[in-house]
């Protein structure tokens, strides 16, 4: 009886993945602007709750959650076309610009989530991008098996990549975040949520509600 592909060397992959992803988080958490007054598994429902209270405004913050969606729906039909037409096989530079885009939407969600903390300081997006990504890592070695057919050394290469190319985009959002930081600073705008109706507007926090938890 054959053995695993997941009791391979190739486990070196999936391990060191979840390594990653562990470390990237604990460095996240420990990053200027990171977002500390919400807990991980609130980041859901805080998402959730700006979409609800910033979507029906119609003003600019709604533009660029629907630039967000745009670019999200872009890179979804970049990927799965990619895949279904083999374009990933013919075009090798197919992967690194899903995968800059995808590191990049991923940034923007998170900025737009949490935008006073960003806009604080931005440091926090690139390693939390990074976290993310090794952690679809892990899933893709978990429940995938297009891998199964690689070389150790190709795997490892592809995953190497794959993460470095996902921090870049990551790195270009948190780049436009701190210019933009910036600009706010010096034409007095003001870096905070928007109100809900029963909280001050001058508020400084990024709870799109009342933490459930």
């Amino acid at each position: 009886m054959a053995a695993s592909p997941h009791l391979s060397p190739k486990l070196v992959v999936g391990v060191g993945s979840l390594l990653l992803t562990l470390t990237a988080t604990a460095a996240t958490m420990r990053s200027l602007g990171y977002p500390a007054h919400h807990a991980l598994r609130s980041w859901p429902s805080v998402l959730l709750g700006r979409l609800r209270r910033e979507l029906p405004r119609g003003d600019r913050t709604t533009f660029v959650w629907a630039a967000i969606a745009a670019w999200s729906v872009l890179v979804s039909g970049l990927h799965f076309g990619g895949v279904y037409y083999n374009v990933y096989t013919r075009l090798p530079w197919w992967d690194l610009l899903t995968h800059a885009m995808g590191g990049a939407g991923v940034a923007a969600l998170l900025a737009m989530t949490f935008p006073a903390s960003t806009l604080r300081s931005p440091a926090w997006i690139p390693s939390g991008v990074l976290a993310i990504g090794a952690g679809f890592e892990v899933y893709e070695f978990v429940f995938k098996t297009f891998w199964y057919r690689w070389s150790l050394s190709f795997y490892v290469t592809d995953t190497a990549i794959d993460l470095v190319i996902n921090t870049v985009g990551a790195v270009t959002i948190a780049a436009a975040a701190a210019v933009y930081g910036r600009w706010a600073g010096t034409t007095g705008r003001v870096a905070v949520d928007a109100a809900a109706p029963d909280q001050p507007a001058e508020a400084d926090t990024d709870a799109a509600a009342t933490d459930p938890d």
